[in-house]
């Protein structure tokens, strides 16, 4: 029997990293027909501990390189996926049980991308609170089911004939997601917020690595729209970009009250979301007319050992493998 998902959870670390993650897998209400990809930077080396994804249908590694940037990685896995559905996930997400069969069940859809829901996984700062308001405010449960002009990036489920049109484009597009879903929207597709699929988010809890991790954040993706632009183009783009704040705090407002997120803790999270989005329309105008620098690489950095820095306050460090 073929799998219905291919689950792809990148790592620049060992198996001990994505054990959590990997346990939620194998809770799935359809734990025998996910496959799991693993996207690890030396496939030969990275050990599986097979008692822990029993549960699942299978699971590969593929060879992912010094992974200095994930796009190429994610859009390589996709390529080799086995199922129809490909969703991503990370080793800082945890999935509910329903989470799996929820996203395949609304692929029955003639969507091409569907998310789900997402919920705190360490609620216990308000900076937490703040990075998952900006970085997830409009797709929060409980939530309501709908189609969206956006979607939430590395926790989203695609229709992978949709996604494999694209040919090599598809390695720059995954980088920066945003692009790719305003590309699907472009050609017609749909994209669905499903509340049914949930699952929890772990987020920064320092101040100092959410900002660090937003100015790097937003320079990779003013970047990478601005590709191609003109000088003149890149120049308006970057003279424009305070507005940048001003209409992501009204998203982040009017999604979290219409998800059902009390209005007082909106209000607390103001000033910090004030901050950091100063910070994010900075980068995105650096972005846009000096390129990315080095924060493409410190954007990927940022995707693994959250727990670590949220305990240690210091910018993430690759694990040999």
């Amino acid at each position: 029997m073929e799998p219905v998902l291919t689950v792809v959870l990148p790592t620049w670390d060992t198996f001990d990293a994505l054990r959590t993650t990997i346990a939620h897998l194998g809770r799935q209400t359809i734990a025998d027909r996910i496959e799991l990809i693993i996207s690890a930077p030396a496939a030969d080396r990275f050990q599986v501990d097979h008692d822990a994804v029993e549960p699942l249908h299978s699971v590969r590694v593929l060879e992912a390189g010094d992974l200095t940037a994930t796009g190429p990685t994610r859009a390589n896995a996709v390529r080799e996926a086995r199922a129809d559905v490909v969703a991503f996930t990370e080793d800082h997400c945890f999935p509910d049980p329903e989470w799996a069969e929820a996203l395949v069940r609304a692929h029955e859809e003639p969507h091409a991308a569907v998310a789900p829901a997402l919920r705190n996984a360490n609620p216990e700062t308000l900076v937490s609170r703040a990075d998952l308001f900006l970085g997830y405010g409009r797709w929060l449960a409980p939530g309501r089911r709908g189609v969206m002009d956006l979607l939430p990036g590395h926790n989203i489920s695609y229709k992978r004939r949709v996604l494999i049109e694209y040919g090599a484009e598809l390695d720059h597009l995954m980088e920066a997601e945003t692009l790719l879903l305003w590309d699907l929207r472009r050609r017609g597709h749909s994209l669905l917020f499903e509340p049914a699929a949930t699952t929890a988010h772990t987020n920064f809890s320092r101040i100092s690595v959410w900002l660090d991790a937003q100015w790097h954040l937003g320079r990779v993706f003013g970047a990478t729209r601005a590709s191609g632009w003109s000088a003149l183009r890149r120049a308006a783009y970057a003279l424009g970009s305070p507005a940048i704040p001003i209409i992501r705090v009204g998203h982040i407002v009017r999604y979290g009250l219409r998800n059902g997120i009390p209005a007082a803790q909106i209000a607390t999270a103001l000033p910090l979301l004030a901050v950091a989005l100063t910070v994010d329309f900075a980068a995105q105008a650096t972005g846009a007319l000096f390129g990315t620098g080095e924060s493409t690489a410190r954007v990927t950095a940022y995707e693994f050992h959250r727990a670590e820095v949220n305990r240690t306050g210091r910018p993430p460090e690759r694990v040999a493998v």
